[in-house]
């Protein structure tokens, strides 16, 4: 399933001591289970995409229409931009590679019937802003020969803008589950007093380990399960850029009672959206992830808000770091902010769907229909051995009408993905469109 069925984290007990010196904040502990190149879930290649992997995305869940509906996003952007010369749709952290190679074939396919595609197929070229170098590698694989096709820039744009920016005129800008990757600091609210930062104290038979050695210990395997965690709590005011950050995006923290549950701050949203914005002289960017705005966060436990493992594991954050994902729900006030902020101008927030509409791709019985076929195409190549997701992909599915233990039930998932992606049952899926 798409990531908002996830149950949230098992906080672990903290305590109001200063932690150690050199131990990570939670928000530099996450960004290290994720990104370290040691030990980092996405570093390391641990991720598992797809059907008996650890969880989908809607451009998994929607294949091939989401990414029919980035390439006609990005026609009707090029056409309102004058049919420039030059026109990139720059996609930041790109998963396996499915959304690229969806939008890449249905712009492949428009171009042999229609002249504007044609031209529009001739100026446009795919670009990949991507952090980790083993989820590059699994993007060629899942490309293959479409891979020639692609630009890829290796960067973390939460930190710099990639080198060699502008990259075009115009363009387009896809951030599908971006932002809830993004590490969080968390922050517990104090009844008579500002609130208090978490810090995470590792421990190895007794020992405190600092950032460098926590990461030497998560390395090996015969040491990674014997670390244990907890929580220590900090004043804000000793981190004072995220103290600042709070004070001018969520004020509500300080001095007053509204946040009764521990609220994750993320600073490097404003990083990504300052670092974004300049990218292109022209473009619009689209930031599809699950979340809601500030009052839902000061009034919604934690469990609600991140979360860690595959679709209803129950597993917290600190049972598996670096072989678990992690990821927050977005708070979109602060997003929008932030875009606001950095030059952006916001175009629309809400319900994901509005991109369908948006597009005109129809989400209905043949919609279903076709994904279904897509998927059996897949399980087949699997069956086969072809494609990197292979080894998951073979045993996972069940083309029966009734789950079966370990495998899910095709038709039905496909259909429930996509009444969750028009918002007919619950979700938190939101779609942003900011515009420079």
């Amino acid at each position: 399933m798409p990531r908002p069925g996830r149950p949230g984290h098992a906080a672990t007990p903290g305590a109001l001591a200063a932690p150690p010196r050199r131990v990570p904040s939670f928000c530099d502990f996450v960004d290290d289970a994720l990104f370290h190149p040691r030990w980092g879930y996405y570093s390391t290649g641990a991720v598992r995409f797809g059907t008996g992997g650890h969880f989908d995305t809607y451009p998994l869940a929607l294949s091939p229409l989401f990414g029919r509906m980035v390439a006609r996003y990005a026609f009707q952007a090029w056409r309102r931009a004058g049919a420039p010369a030059t026109f990139e749709i720059c996609e930041l952290g790109a998963g396996n590679g499915q959304l690229c190679l969806d939008t890449l074939l249905w712009t492949i396919e428009q171009s042999r019937h229609e002249r504007a595609w044609k031209r529009f197929a001739e100026r446009m070229r795919y670009r990949i802003v991507e952090r980790s170098p083993a989820l590059i590698a699994r993007q060629r694989d899942q490309l293959g020969p479409l891979a020639e096709a692609v630009r890829w820039s290796r960067a973390d744009p939460t930190r710099r803008a990639p080198r060699g920016t502008p990259f075009a005129a115009c363009g387009v800008i896809g951030a599908n589950e971006v932002l809830d990757c993004l590490p969080h600091h968390q922050l517990v609210p104090q009844r008579h007093d500002d609130p208090r930062v978490v810090f995470v104290v590792p421990d190895l038979d007794g020992r405190v380990l600092g950032r460098d050695r926590l990461a030497a210990a998560m390395a090996r395997t015969d040491q990674r399960d014997r670390v244990r965690f907890r929580e220590a709590l900090l004043p804000i005011e000793r981190v004072p850029r995220l103290a600042s950050f709070v004070r001018r995006h969520c004020p509500e923290l300080f001095g007053t009672r509204r946040a009764r549950h521990p609220y994750f701050a993320c600073p490097r949203i404003d990083a990504l959206l300052h670092h974004t914005v300049d990218l292109y002289e022209q473009a619009d960017a689209l930031w599809i992830d699950y979340g809601a705005q500030r009052e839902f966060h000061l009034r919604t436990p934690p469990s609600r808000r991140v979360f860690a493992g595959p679709p209803r594991s129950g597993a917290g954050v600190y049972d598996a770091p670096g072989r678990d994902d992690i990821t927050f729900l977005v708070d979109f006030s602060v997003a929008m902010t932030a875009a606001r902020d950095a030059g952006w101008r916001v175009v629309y927030y809400g319900p994901q769907r509005e991109l369908a509409r948006r597009t005109q791709v129809a989400l209905d019985r043949d919609a279903v229909e076709l994904i279904v076929r897509h998927r059996a195409l897949a399980w087949l190549l699997a069956l086969s051995g072809v494609g990197p997701e292979r080894d998951w992909q073979r045993g996972a599915v069940s083309w029966s009408p009734a789950p079966k233990p370990g495998r899910v039930p095709v038709r039905r998932y496909v259909a429930q993905s996509v009444r969750e992606f028009r918002a007919e049952r619950g979700t938190m899926f939101k779609l942003l469109i900011t515009r420079r």
